[in-house]
């Protein structure tokens, strides 16, 4: 079962995926949701912090979808909690490059920057989740968040029945040259925005989907110019 909780402070959403039960979803499922059963983890535009077998690790954005295996060390099939942060947050409060940690996931004390006050406690099975919040407030409170990122996703995100947004006028509105604009999108969310553009408007089409509208009327809400064009940007998201 997964379950999930807005956290607007922290600009994250608290969930928990616990084993036993199948996922409604694979869009909600970040994380596995049985021990030794791969997940499939779909592009989304965040990054998450997560905490598995007792570590924190970072799962950086990814490009295309890929599959997830965790066997917990004890044996015991514990829920997994993680905190997915909206696009270009958590590159902000660990003060690295998004593109440094796409489609990987990586230890957390791995990622601290030298001279970093915050300490990563070992967390207990069966637990885990109050400290995942309280290193998640730690590195809010030290960051001073920029809202260029937090924009600009805005501005790259699904406008209803409207097409995919122009990159150029999009980098002209932050006075940016389209080159500028591809790097630091880089920096801030793992991949360029026109990438990061396909991967919003794909899993708005997709959660239309999820709660029953057809292919046909999910494509156009979305801005699609028709079912086919859904279809195409589903398989090479999914890599197939």
């Amino acid at each position: 079962m997964y379950t999930e909780m807005r956290i607007p402070r922290l600009r994250a959403s608290l969930w928990t995926s616990t084993p036993d039960a199948c996922p409604t979803s694979a869009l909600a499922e970040v994380a596995v949701s049985v021990p030794s059963e791969p997940s499939l983890i779909v592009p989304d535009g965040c990054m998450d912090l997560i905490v598995i077998d007792s570590r924190v690790v970072v799962a950086g954005a990814d490009s295309t979808a890929r599959t997830f295996r965790t066997t917990p060390t004890s044996g015991a099939a514990e829920p997994v909690v993680g905190l997915r942060f909206d696009p270009g947050v958590l590159p902000q409060l660990l003060t690295t490059s998004a593109a440094e940690l796409a489609d990987a996931v990586t230890p957390l004390e791995a990622v601290m920057t030298a001279g970093s006050r915050v300490i990563v406690p070992e967390l207990g099975p069966g637990v885990g989740q109050r400290q995942l919040l309280d290193i998640a407030e730690t590195l809010t409170a030290r960051a001073d968040i920029d809202s260029t990122p937090l924009e600009l996703a805005g501005l790259l995100s699904v406008r209803e029945e409207s097409p995919a947004p122009d990159i150029a006028e999009v980098a002209a509105q932050f006075a940016y040259s389209p080159r500028q604009l591809r790097r630091l999108s880089s920096a801030w969310f793992g991949y360029g925005p026109k990438h990061l553009s396909k991967v919003l408007r794909w899993q708005a089409a997709r959660a239309l989907i999820d709660a029953g509208s057809t292919r046909t009327a999910a494509a156009t809400a979305t801005g699609y110019a028709d079912a086919a064009h859904l279809w195409r940007d589903e398989k090479s998201l999914l890599g197939r």
